[in-house]
């Protein structure tokens, strides 16, 4: 292996680190906090009657959020399975530990 060679690796690793560091990972970032946004709403939805259309009407924005809402359907319901498997797991399982009668 000569010098050049050496060089040309060492330049190229530098490289791809700072598009990974820069370019790479904002984006990534961005994804996994639109993802989380929504995934945060959806909850919000279900578990505590959140409707954006009545919490935006105040300031004139009125929309029909159940329009939007069934084009996702294909994702709520298997993420609708999952919850309730895990909601009726920690129910069990909470009904099994031994509560302090003090």
């Amino acid at each position: 292996m000569d010098i050049n060679s050496l060089i040309a690796i060492i330049v190229a690793v530098v490289v791809i680190y700072f598009a990974i560091k820069f370019i790479i990972s904002p984006i990534i970032k961005a994804i996994v906090g639109v993802v989380l946004f929504f995934i945060l709403i959806y909850i919000l939805q279900r578990y505590f009657g959140f409707d954006p259309g009545k919490i935006l009407a105040p300031f004139g924005i009125s929309f029909d959020a159940s329009n939007w809402s069934t084009n996702f359907n294909w994702i709520f319901k298997p993420v609708d399975y999952f919850i309730d498997k895990v909601v009726s797991i920690f129910n069990y399982s909470w009904g099994k530990i031994p509560k302090n009668t003090q």
